[in-house]
């Protein structure tokens, strides 16, 4: 299938470098690509190049919309109430936020943040600020340039993942639900209430500690720090990650509530990839950030130096590819009108030439039927005609010598006969057999004369129709 738009999400994981590609057309994204590179710091720049170009190319996948993510741990996210009349000069009064965290110039950090909502009566204003150390944005971006890849856009990898989740609809904008990406060997919950986040903590899972015991531990004490009103309620736990099924099969049972998320997002992909989503969805989320057009939060960390900006006579290509896109669809469109009507003017044509036709046809038809009525009548009056005569011709082929008539009516197709026979039982049999006669009876019975000798018989028969 050939798709118009490719976004690719490259997140650090670890000692790991996980991708993930979606694809699409107008609307929405396919899960198409998923790959992990192991162990990448202990690899040379050059070999891992070789093998994400490859992945790269393999799969067709353009290189100008990719998106990294920061792992939380090297994130700090901070929630800001600030009053309405800052709105006009917000991101000055944001950068004062962000120097309050910088004692130092080791400790500077690159920064963006999002308007989440206006609260209260006086519309304050809710900010989620997202900040990272300058020196290790700097090395990820090294790395990636010495493996040939220049990121669109940078966020946390966190946030991408409350994009995956939250692009499922509107009927999740107010309840409260908690995201658990579950790795090996830590724990990071996300509380979203109201659509928005609202708490985000990272946690080494400790050795011996089962998964369901750690969740749950992190869950209470991530609840009593944002205090939830006695009207709010958790709707669903959902879990993401590599160990999130072996978290599930430990929750299902004592939380119902408790899902996966591949059970839970609308994201279509294909076969192979559907069981990487658990694994991927948090990289996806990132593929996923940059292909919406506008995600649930927005946070770009990409410094001003590394962005990539189109100066304006470039979209000139664009707007003519446009406009030849446009001009190709009136051309196929006007194309079609015109073999419309070229085919209604052929199918009158051939309509025209076949009207003689059938107009023979039809009168041949109703010639037809005038026959098979006047040989319906002709039957109608055969069956009617008196057949007396053709009785009395086949009595005397059929009668024998012996059998002497008194008297023969005929009425309505019935028979009688009366007389004198040496045997009259079987006159009846030698009647049955003629090809004229049915349900041959006699009425009467059957009496010895006594000047003849002979059978006396009254006999009724039924003409065959």
């Amino acid at each position: 299938m050939i798709y118009l738009k490719t976004s690719i999400g490259i997140e650090i994981r670890g000692e790991d470098i996980l991708l993930s590609s979606l694809q699409g057309n107008l609307s929405g994204g396919t899960f198409t690509h998923f790959k992990r590179i192991a162990d990448y710091q202990h690899r040379h720049s050059m070999e891992l190049q070789q093998e994400i170009q490859l992945f790269l190319k393999t799969n067709v996948l353009g290189q100008d919309n990719i998106v990294l993510g920061i792992p939380r741990r090297d994130v700090l996210l901070r929630h800001l109430d600030l009053p309405a009349e800052v709105a006009d000069n917000l991101k000055q009064a944001i950068r004062y936020q962000v120097q309050s965290f910088e004692p130092t110039e080791e400790d500077s950090y690159y920064f963006d943040y999002a308007v989440l909502n206006r609260t209260g009566k006086n519309k304050r204003l809710s900010i989620l600020l997202v900040m990272v150390r300058k020196s290790i944005l700097d090395n990820h971006l090294q790395m990636l340039h010495e493996i040939g890849i220049q990121p669109a856009l940078v966020t946390c990898s966190t946030l991408a993942l409350t994009n995956l989740f939250l692009q499922n609809g509107k009927n999740l904008q107010d309840k409260t639900y908690i995201l658990a990406d579950v790795s090996p060997s830590s724990l990071e919950l996300l509380i979203l209430h109201k659509g928005i986040p609202a708490y985000s903590q990272e946690t080494i899972k400790e050795p011996g500690l089962n998964w369901k015991d750690l969740i749950l531990k992190e869950i209470n004490e991530a609840v009593s720090r944002i205090r939830l009103g006695s009207e709010s309620s958790i709707e669903q736990i959902v879990l993401a990650g590599e160990s999130s099924e072996e978290a599930y099969e430990a929750l299902k049972e004592d939380i119902p509530e408790c899902a996966l998320l591949k059970n839970t997002v609308h994201l279509k992909s294909t076969t192979e990839n559907r069981r990487h989503l658990q694994e991927a969805a948090t990289v996806t989320g990132l593929a996923h950030t940059a292909m919406t057009r506008n995600p649930a939060v927005k946070i770009n960390l990409l410094p001003d130096s590394f962005r990539f900006r189109q100066p304006r006579w470039a979209y000139i290509s664009a707007a003519v590819l446009g406009l030849f896109i446009l001009a190709f669809l009136a051309g196929m469109l006007f194309h079609r009108q015109v073999q419309d009507r070229q085919l209604l003017r052929e199918l009158d044509r051939e309509i025209s030439s076949l009207k003689t036709p059938v107009a023979k046809v039809q009168a041949l038809r109703q010639q037809t039927e005038d026959l098979e009525k006047e040989i319906s009548v002709m039957e109608n009056l055969y069956r009617g005609k008196d057949l007396g005569l053709e009785v009395l011709l086949e009595l005397t082929a059929i009668i024998p010598d012996d059998t002497y008539l008194n008297s023969y009516f005929y009425r309505n197709g019935t028979v009688s006969l009366q007389g004198l026979s040496d045997s009259a039982t079987d006159l009846i049999s030698i009647l049955e057999n003629s090809p004229l006669l049915h349900n041959v009876v006699n009425s009467s019975g059957i009496t010895r004369d006594a000047l003849t000798g002979k059978d006396r018989f009254s006999i009724t028969a039924e003409l065959e129709e």
